[in-house]
């Protein structure tokens, strides 16, 4: 079975490196960006099945680089991973094309919230506690989370 492609988007280069070494027996990431510009140059030069960004970075916010993933590199699916559990930013991320949303620090394995996430659109159920739940009125396709996240 083919290994998923991702590109990984964090304003931390620490946070960068143990990304990269928690996903890597999963997954294959193929590159990193430290700002928006240069995650939606590597998305366009690299094509990866999946995007994981941070909200807060440099020259061009997560948010802004959903959006322009979204058109730029339509069958690239992008999960916001961020410290931010607001309602309007998750909405925001939603509207933007993100196909997650994820805590950091949430008790839901990165892992296994990535393969999840392809070919649904989901948040983690501590995101969906903080009242994220308008997102799904907002979207033409529906907010999906798993149910074994259900017992969290």
């Amino acid at each position: 079975m083919k290994r998923l492609r991702i590109l990984l988007a964090d304003d931390h280069p620490q946070i960068l490196t143990l990304l990269q070494t928690l996903l890597e027996p999963d997954y294959h990431v193929v590159g990193t960006a430290e700002d928006g510009q240069s995650l939606i140059a590597a998305a366009q030069a690299l094509r990866p099945d999946v995007v994981l960004t941070d909200v807060d970075m440099p020259v061009l916010n997560g948010i802004d680089a959903v959006r322009e993933l979204h058109k730029l590199v339509p069958d690239c699916r992008v999960i916001v991973h961020t410290s931010h559990c607001e309602p309007d930013i998750m909405a925001a991320a939603f509207e933007a094309g993100a196909a997650g949303y994820l805590i950091k620090g949430s008790s839901q394995s990165l892992a296994s919230s990535i393969r999840t996430v392809v070919g649904h659109v989901w948040q983690a159920q501590e995101s969906a506690g903080a009242g994220a739940t308008a997102p799904s009125r907002r979207l033409s396709r529906p907010l999906e989370t798993p149910s074994s996240l259900q017992r969290l």
